[in-house]
């Protein structure tokens, strides 16, 4: 090599590391004479001397970022996230719980049956479960009825197979029990299909076109544990009321307790209210006004004053 093209060796060395070190301190939009984006940070490499003094417990130093930072005007749109509709809960088949249970041994069939239960209809209802019942029930009417006996009695016949039943029975301290969903028909009126073992006036007898249909499916039933007629010189021993109409032949029935009559008032509205049935002498009756019947009595005066004693308001009283 001659001297000569040994120094432009030299300076093109030279002229290269000049601009190398150049670009370390040139801002990138003095070189390319672009605009710099407001927000935008750039790199910077940062020459570092060693020091013979070591730093105790360096921290980490935080990576510039190269995104341009966010604001309020810039933020994208969240996409809203569907939340899935909750699932009611299933109702209880309980028509196929009951053949199960109905199939067992009466000692095995008591313990299953004090395991059945569900979601009373009527808040506070005690659940008492009776297999007694039928799937199809679309109420047009609150049936009501005395139990003739105690709430013992009434409850042992309901929860046998093949026996009556109602939806709820009242005790005498206003207790509510239920013992069939009121979506099933429960059978406190019956025709034993045929139309002529019921009244001819019977209102819940027939359909919209006349056509026969067991009352127990178009009704809801409530038993309030009462005695009905009794024998003023006999063994009862509970308070009276005496109708100087002799409903029924009968002079002495035993009388509804004040929390019988509160919890059957609220109870009625309630089912009246929840099922769009009117309460009205029509739709409110007694097991009387379906079979032939006595209960409940004059002594449940509903929508009408008692001529007794004692006196009585109507439950519902009338305009």
């Amino acid at each position: 090599m001659t001297p000569r093209s040994y120094q432009l060796v030299i300076i093109g060395l030279l002229s290269a590391l000049v601009t190398q070190i150049a670009l370390l301190y040139v801002p990138a939009d003095r070189l390319y004479d672009v605009p710099r984006p407001a927000g935008v940070v750039y790199a910077q490499v940062i020459s570092v001397q060693a020091s013979s003094t070591p730093t105790p417990n360096p921290q980490p130093s935080p990576t510039p970022s190269l995104t341009p930072t966010p604001t309020v005007e810039n933020l994208p749109t969240p996409i809203p996230t569907m939340q899935p509709e909750s699932t009611p809960t299933p109702a209880v088949d309980l028509l196929a719980q009951c053949r199960r249970i109905d199939a067992l041994s009466e000692y095995e069939r008591t313990r299953a049956l004090s395991e059945l239960t569900w979601e009373p209809d009527y808040q506070g209802a005690v659940v008492i479960p009776s297999c007694n019942l039928i799937a199809g029930n679309e109420p047009k009417a609150v049936v009501l009825h005395y139990t003739g006996g105690s709430l013992s009695g009434a409850t042992n016949r309901f929860q046998s197979p093949n026996e009556a039943s109602a939806h709820y029975v009242v005790d005498r301290d206003g207790t509510v029990y239920q013992l069939v969903p009121e979506r099933y028909g429960a059978y406190h009126v019956n025709c034993y299909s045929k139309r002529s073992f019921c009244l001819e006036t019977c209102p819940i007898c027939e359909d919209e076109e006349d056509r026969f249909v067991e009352p127990y499916v178009q009704s809801i039933g409530i038993e309030i544990v009462n005695w009905g007629p009794v024998d003023e010189n006999g063994e009862f021993t509970g308070p009276l009321y005496e109708d100087y109409q002799m409903a029924f032949g009968h002079r002495y029935w035993e009388e509804y307790t004040p929390e019988q009559i509160a919890a059957v008032k609220a109870l009625v509205e309630d089912i009246c209210a929840r099922w769009g049935i009117p309460l009205d002498a029509e739709h409110v009756i007694g097991h009387s006004l379906i079979n032939k019947k006595a209960d409940p009595g004059p002594a449940l005066n509903l929508f009408w004053d008692r001529y007794g004693v004692p006196a009585r308001e109507a439950i519902w009283p009338q305009p």
